[in-house]
């Protein structure tokens, strides 16, 4: 699975480097560094904390007015060695922007997003997830978000936690 992750982002980055050889500065990316707390007991008899990684792609076509689509690929684990106490939720989301409150960078936000969760607590498997949550514009690119991740059972164990990220919209 690491070894799998890896290839992604080198193929990722290869593709982006390529395809504009000008300006590699990513457009429509967010990057996410934070925490999280599992909910589930299987989950925190493993790990009491988790790291948070990442990475958002907003969609540059607004399907659904005043609000932005994006996918997130997410990652919190107990460390970064490949053991078990990892997810991976995968999620299609929705964020729509405070009404009050207009100026790109003094924004609030709450979001809702569906999609997959690949749990390896006891062994890996793929199960359906949710998530939400509500963030805070800190200016024109930085932003901090709090979020909540659900998941159905998958081998005894459950992608529910709660997190907060601090994070880089390019």
């Amino acid at each position: 699975m690491k070894r799998l992750c890896i290839l992604a982002a080198g193929l990722g980055l290869a593709t982006m480097a390529g395809a504009q050889p000008q300006d590699i500065t990513p457009t429509n990316l967010g990057v996410r560094v934070g925490f999280g707390y599992p909910l589930d007991d299987a989950t925190r008899d493993i790990t009491k904390t988790l790291i948070g990684v990442g990475v958002d792609y907003y969609f540059p076509v607004r399907y659904i007015r005043d609000s932005d689509t994006y996918l997130s690929i997410d990652w919190l684990g107990k460390s970064g060695s490949g053991a078990k106490g990892n997810f991976f939720p995968i999620m299609l989301n929705q964020k729509w922007y405070s009404a009050n409150q207009t100026y790109f960078g003094t924004r609030s936000y709450g979001f809702v997003g569906l999609g997959i969760a690949v749990i390896d607590i006891n062994s890996t498997k793929t199960t359906i997830g949710a998530r939400f949550g509500f963030g805070l514009e800190l200016g024109p690119n930085m932003f901090t978000e709090a979020t909540f991740v659900f998941s159905d059972v998958a081998d005894g164990a459950k992608a529910n936690s709660v997190g907060a990220y601090f994070g880089y919209r390019f």
